[in-house]
Order: structure tokens, then sequence, then C-alpha cells
């Protein structure tokens, strides 16, 4: 009779023994639906210590998921249809815990049958006070075997999987050292770069081309231009272990532009730089060829379109993301973005740690976004476009946004960046603002702000009640201004100019930076017989209003002693311009539609006697 028969006869405790044998390792359901084809095989006739019988294990297995999976098919009817499932669920379970280990699946059924076989025969023999001590003891012994066999199953692909990971790391060692042997001979002496340098190449591409470069498409020698002096010998540096080339007396002598895009102008005309090298290892046998690619350029044939490009280069290094087809960037970035993109820049190109307060940066949107919104917040959730940042002109301006600030940062950076380090030029205020701050200040008080009027302008905004005004701005100072005279002494010039905003001393603050002229005894004669002159800041429409306000003792500029540092020290002067140069208004800014070219040249072609102011010394 077959022994899963007998064994379902079993009762008591016997019964439970054999529950117990069955588990998630190998379902009861199994043993029943195939018990037929289980008691069939040669289970007994595999050698467990034997790797070489592990063939005829995964036969067993393949055997065992075959007949399930036919049993599974060959269920019909409603009640057919969840023992189908139930079957397949099986099938594929023994299949995935057994399939790296088929011996398991042998020495666990060999398991079952024996205690089953074990069990059917004591039953049959009938039960002795010794038999059920027996059995109690025989029942201790096959629960402490079910769970460690339970336990090892669990474990088993934890150590599986540990033996792969073994094998891994090993042939990772094995790949990592021969990497560091192949390495070896690539830097130093053993490439013998000392006696064989490689030499570096620098050509110049259009954006398209570096597109094409990138997609591995055939560009060689399709260059856009012609640079002079463009190839390096690359020097090894024995302290750090590396190669590095340095190119001098680079210049371009030819370039070839594409065909722009619509609006697109030269100075948005991207290019890259090309370095190009090959070096070999082992005597030839292995070549390389390496490239990389710049970051964008920009080519211009006169420093006029110098602040264009430097916009297209700030906002593709700003806004460029990583992995990017070359040299594609945003049409519109949010307002926060390039505030940050401008301080960094404004920080850079000044040379100085004080970058934009919040106030500045809430003026800049208010020029950009033509708003009147104090709050920056405000502006958090807008956008900047190209188009807004230096395409479109400002709303009745003859220039750009960038522009305007491109030209702070150039008057900062070559004249007056001790003055902003210094905190002493306000800047980033207009006509009404300034107006609004020296309003309540005592007379005397001055700031200086950026002209809205004039790229590159500042101006000086002070207050002095007279019978004509109480504010007074003057005509921007730009940089050529400031290369005759310095702001410290114009500003040195003008004593009725007794407070920097809000409430310092002037000297206090500009005394350092005075320029000196050294001490000559009051009887010295001018050399050649020629008498010295002086160059002097003066404002005739203000002396001439403040004279009639404060009666004819009044002290002003032009009768006021120079600062100095030595008694008659004496300074250069600025050309007196003896015309009035204010507007019908009364305001010293220059109008919206003044010509500023016009008004320069006609300055210059007046006689020389009219623009210096002679002051004879004994």
């Amino acid at each position: 009779m077959a022994v899963w028969i007998q064994a379902q006869q079993l009762q008591g405790d016997a019964l439970h023994q054999m529950q117990a044998l069955y588990g998630q390792h190998f379902p009861i359901e199994v043993r029943h639906y195939l018990s037929q084809w289980i008691e069939s095989q040669a289970w007994d006739s595999i050698d467990l210590d034997n790797p070489q019988e592990n063939i005829k294990a995964t036969q067993l297995l393949e055997g065992l998921v075959q007949e399930l999976q036919k049993k599974a098919e060959h269920q019909v009817g409603e009640d057919g249809f969840l023992l189908k499932i139930k079957l397949g669920h099986y099938a594929t379970q023994l299949q995935n815990t057994y399939d790296r280990c088929p011996m398991e699946l042998v020495r666990c059924i060999r398991h079952i049958l024996y205690n089953e076989q074990r069990l059917v025969r004591e039953a049959s023999n009938g039960n002795s006070p010794a038999g059920s001590l027996a059995d109690a003891m025989s029942q201790k012994h096959l629960q402490i075997n079910q769970t460690f066999e339970e336990l090892r199953l669990v474990t088993q692909d934890t150590e599986n999987e540990l033996k792969k990971l073994q094998q891994t790391q090993e042939y990772f060692i094995i790949q990592y050292q021969e990497s560091l042997r192949i390495q070896a001979p690539l830097v130093g002496g053993k490439l013998n770069v000392h006696m064989n340098p490689p030499q570096v190449q620098a050509t110049i591409i259009s954006e398209q081309q570096a597109k094409s470069l990138l997609k591995n498409e055939n560009t060689r020698n399709d260059y856009s231009g012609e640079i002079l002096n463009n190839c390096c010998v690359m020097e090894y540096h024995q302290a750090t272990g590396t190669l590095s080339a340095h190119f001098r007396n680079m210049s371009l002598k030819r370039i070839k532009r594409s065909d722009r895009r619509g609006a697109e102008s030269v100075t948005e005309e991207k290019f890259t730089i090309l370095f190009e090298s090959q070096f070999s290892v082992g005597g030839n046998e292995l070549v390389f060829q390496v490239k990389t690619l710049s970051l964008p350029v920009v080519v211009i044939v006169h420093g006029s379109q110098d602040n264009n490009a430097t916009a297209t280069v700030l906002w593709d290094n700003a806004f460029a993301e990583p992995g990017r087809v070359p040299f594609a960037v945003p049409d519109k970035v949010l307002w926060p973005q390039l505030c940050e993109a401008l301080n960094m820049k404004f920080k850079a190109e000044v040379q100085s740690n004080r970058g934009l307060t919040k106030e500045n940066l809430v003026f800049l949107a208010q020029k950009l976004f033509n708003s009147g919104s104090s709050h920056l917040e405000d502006y958090n959730g807008m956008s900047v476009s190209w188009s807004q940042f230096n395409r479109e002109n400002l709303p009745g301006r003859n220039y750009t946004f960038w522009q305007w600030f491109d030209g702070v940062m150039e008057v900062l950076k070559k004249h007056l960046k001790p003055h902003w380090n210094d905190g002493a030029i306000l800047g980033f205020v207009n006509k009404q603002q300034a107006h609004d701050l020296l309003i309540n200040k005592p007379d005397g008080t001055f700031l200086l702000r950026f002209s809205d009027s004039e790229i590159g302008g500042i101006t000086i905004a002070w207050k002095f009640d007279s019978q004509e005004r109480m504010f007074w701005n003057l005509m921007p100072f730009t940089t050529r201004d400031f290369s005759i005279r310095s702001l410290a002494d114009r500003l040195g010039d003008l004593s009725y100019l007794i407070y920097v905003f809000p409430d310092r001393p002037k000297d206090e603050v500009y005394s350092k930076y005075y320029t000196p002229v050294p001490c000559e005894p009051a009887t010295a004669k001018a050399v050649d017989g020629y008498v010295k002159p002086q160059i002097k800041q003066v404002v005739p429409e203000f002396v001439s209003a403040s004279a009639d306000s404060a009666g004819s003792s009044a002290t002003y500029m032009d009768q006021a002693p120079s600062p100095a540092v030595c008694p008659q020290a004496h300074y250069n002067m600025y050309p007196q311009n003896p015309d009035p140069v204010i507007d019908n208004d009364g305001d010293f800014d220059l109008d919206d539609t003044m010509d500023v070219a016009r008004r320069v040249e006609e300055l210059l072609g007046r006689p020389m006697d009219s623009q210096w102011i002679p002051h004879a010394q004994s």
C-alpha cells in the first residue's frame, strides 16, 4: 500500500508529527496531489555529498515542477479554479526556492518520506510505554530537525548571494590591479613625457560644429576660424603628477560666422575652443586621441561690443544646465536666479566683498520691470527673458538693462572701488528717492547715485535750501571725467558739501583719498617764466544762487581753500564751465533726449582760456 494512503490514517500525535514535516519549504498539498509520482522516484539513489549528483537533483526538481503544472492544467470547474491557481503558485515557489540548490529538495523529500514511513510503521506495531517514550523523544527530535531545516532554507539564499558577492569582489580586485598596471605608464617618466611631450592644439568651432562633435559625426578639419600660436607643448608637474598646457600670445586671425537666427546679433553668436592632443603607450602600441571643449566664447571686433558679448557669456555661464546640448540655455529665468547671478558678477567684477543689498535689488527690479513696488518678495515669481535683459531698451531709454548695469560696474571698478567699499556711495537710488532721503537732513548733506540718463554716470545730489530750489543734482560724471580729476578731489573742491548721507563728515570719509601736491615756498617762481595753473571744480549756477540767499559774507567753494595735507597745498583743477549747464526747469540731470556726444564736442571745442582758471603764484 502507498505510504501516503497509510499516512492519512494516522491519528493523534502521529498525525501532528506528520503535519509538522510540511511547510513553506514543501507544502503538504504538493505531497497530496503528487503522492504517486513522489514515491516512485529514486530519491535514495542520489549521493548528497557528491557535487556530480547535482544534475540528477536538477532533473528531479524540473520533473516535480512539470508534474505540478500538468496537475494544475487539468483542474476544471469552479472547485478546480482555486486549486489550479494554488498548484501553479506552488510550482513557481518550489522553482524559485530550489533552483540554485536542487540537492536541498532531495534532502527535504528524503527526510519527509523517511519520517512518514517511520510513523506508519510505529502505528502498525501498536503503542507500548517504551514506545510512547520513544515516540515523544522522536517527536522532539523531529521538531528540532524541522526547525533547523526551515532555518537553513531561509538562510540558503543569503549564503548563495554571499558567494556571488565574494566572486564579484575577487573579479573586481583582479580588474582593479590590471587597471593600475595599465595606468601606471600613462604619466611621468614611464610615458617619457620629458623626452617626447604631447602637444595640444587649439581651434575655434561654432555651436553647430560642437553639436556634431558630441554626436561623433565627422568634423575633422572643419573649423570656424584661424588661431595664431594655437599649439602648445604639455608640461609635466612632478609634484602633482599632472600635465598642463599654457597658451601664450594666442590670437584670433580670422572668424567665419554662421547665419544668424531671427533677431540674434553677432554678440549673441557662441563659439568654443576645441583642445586636441594625441599620445601613445607601450612603444606606439596604443595611440589615444583626446579632446575637450571650452566654455562658450563670443567673438567681437570692436570694444563697443564688449558689454553685449559679456551679457551673452554671463547668461550662459549662470543658467546653462549640466549635460546640455551645446550651447542651449533657457530663454527665461526667475528674477531671484538673475539676482544671484548679478550679485556674483558684481562682486567679482568690482573685486569687492560689498555686494548688492536687498534695497539695491529692489531698485534693479523696479528699473527692469518698470514697477513701483518696493518689496523684493513681489518680484520673486516674475520671469526675466533674455530680450528684457539685453535686447530691448528700457522704457524711455536708448540702452538695455544690462548695458546700464555693466556701466555701473565699469565706473566702480576703474575709479570708485574704495569709495564703494567704504559705503560712501549709495548708488542704486533714483532722483526722487534721493530727494526723499535728503529732505529732513541739514543743508550741505549729499549723496552719490548712479545716473539714470547716462551709462556709467554717477551724480551728486545735495540739499541746500535757496530761493531758487532745495535740491541740487550735478551733471553726471563718467570714467572720462575721473581720468582728469578724481571723485574725492572733486568733492573736496565743493566746500558746501559738508555731510555724506546720512550724517558722516565729508573730510572724515574722503580726506584720505585727496591728492596732495608738494608744498612750495610762497616766493617760489615759475619755471621758464610760466605761471602754474590749478584745476578746480566749480558750479557757477550754485555759487550765484547760494550767494543771493546767504549774502556776500558767505564763503563758497571758489573762495574757500582746497582740502590740504599741508599749508597752501594745491590740487589739480577740473576745467571750469562758465556757462550754465542746467535745464530750463533748474535740474542738473541730463534730459532724456540730450545728445551727449554733441554736448561733449561742444565743451571740448571751446577755447582753452575759457576752460582753465590760472592762479598766479608769487
